[in-house]
């Protein structure tokens, strides 16, 4: 069999050894008789494989202590709502820098929630041509956070430089250019991004947020919806969906 190498902007392709090593292991996950799938998210076996798999993480992306690494379902769509959900204010749910299809998507949900600010958008036509100017930028100093979008996979611009915000946490949605590079992690608040694109199969959305964001999160909406939840109990509060 040829194989094919996929260069979409959805699930992209993974590399062949890890593909083989997960075919071997379908049925006899390191000698236990069955597959990792089949094991219990709380059993010994499987916990090994998740700490490993964020211990990796931390070392590949440079994670400090001031983070803590989340995983996460539903997607970069649910972290649409749940980013406004858990880091707004009465007043203010962020600031957002609006550059393509996705950005607009995160503060509808965010419209939904509370009272976000628009700091830019330039669609002319459902087109976004370019990403701002630092100096572009309409930033609100009571902002709980700013978000944006790392990588536009449908108009194809990028962000090179990091925005600016001072104090204010900074949020970005890396789901399509995670681990391109190397990035300074701690200057942002939290990261998140779906796995599918640069990390592995899709099924579960990493998030990397600042353990002060996790303590200052909301606690008026249901418990499996909080970032302090998800954190307290090690991603594992419920039946992990990715392995």
């Amino acid at each position: 069999m040829a194989r094919v190498f996929n260069f979409n902007a959805g699930p992209s392709t993974l590399p062949l050894s890890a593909l083989e090593r997960a075919q071997k292991e379908l049925l006899d996950f390191e000698g236990t008789g069955m597959s990792i799938m089949e094991h219990s998210h709380r059993g010994k076996q499987y916990e090994a494989v998740h700490n490993e798999t964020i211990a990796l993480l931390t070392e590949l992306m440079a994670i400090p202590d001031t983070h803590q690494v989340l995983f996460m379902q539903g997607g970069a769509s649910t972290q649409f709502a749940l980013v406004p959900m858990n880091l707004r204010t009465d007043t203010h749910a962020g600031d957002y820098v609006i550059t393509d299809v996705w950005g607009q998507k995160a503060y509808k949900e965010a419209k939904i929630v509370g009272k976000p600010h628009v700091a830019w958008d330039e669609n002319k036509e459902g087109v976004w041509s370019r990403v701002p100017k630092q100096s572009e930028l309409k930033l609100t100093a009571d902002a709980p956070y700013v978000h944006y979008t790392t990588n536009n996979t449908i108009m194809g611009t990028q962000f090179f430089d990091v925005p600016q915000t001072g104090a204010v946490p900074l949020v970005a949605d890396m789901s399509s250019d995670i681990m391109w590079r190397p990035i300074d992690v701690s200057k942002f608040g939290l990261i998140y991004a779906g796995a599918q694109k640069n990390m592995g199969p899709a099924g579960i959305t990493l998030v990397v947020i600042r353990k002060d964001l996790i303590e200052k999160g909301r606690t008026d909406l249901a418990s499996i919806f909080r970032y302090a939840e998800v954190a307290k109990n090690n991603s594992l509060q419920n039946t992990i969906t990715w392995r």
